[in-house]
């Protein structure tokens, strides 16, 4: 149900932090749903975050869609945000195993060094799905 009185724009700066916090709720998400994965069921890290990955995306496409975007219409782009998050999510998850093979022994788990690419490679990730979302956004309808 609309408003009778649409949200003000936000600032590209409350944008981002709003994003970023709703992101991170996500990352939580993602990174418990991971960490079950390759600890608890012995999954290969790229795999894992394959799966795991999908948690915390969705996660922000529907809470960031109306709250930093401020746009509806949610299910008619969600298969495009998918496929998106498809290619993103088998680049990432690529890289997130080269970057875990590179990394030194982190203790007696061999999940550590997993979960250390994984934090790394969080940020490129962030900015890559931030710019998908403001792009498609603007095919959307206010809010």
């Amino acid at each position: 149900m609309n408003s009778p009185h649409p949200a003000s724009p936000l600032s590209p700066l409350a944008m981002a932090a709003r994003f970023i916090a709703l992101s991170g709720l996500g990352w939580l998400c993602d990174m418990v749903t991971f960490t079950v994965l390759v600890r608890l069921a012995g999954w290969d890290a790229a795999y894992a975050n394959i799966a795991s990955s999908y948690a915390g995306v969705t996660f922000v496409w529907f809470t960031s869609l109306k709250t930093v975007f401020q746009r509806g219409g949610a299910g008619r782009f969600l298969p495009l945000y998918w496929g998106f998050q498809f290619l993103s999510i088998l680049a990432y998850s690529h890289l997130l195993g080269l970057v875990t093979a590179a990394l030194p022994p982190l203790g007696q788990w061999d999940g550590y060094r997993a979960l250390a690419a994984k934090i790394s490679i969080t940020p490129f990730n962030l900015a890559t799905n931030f710019m998908f979302m403001k792009m498609l956004t603007r095919y959307m309808r206010p809010r």
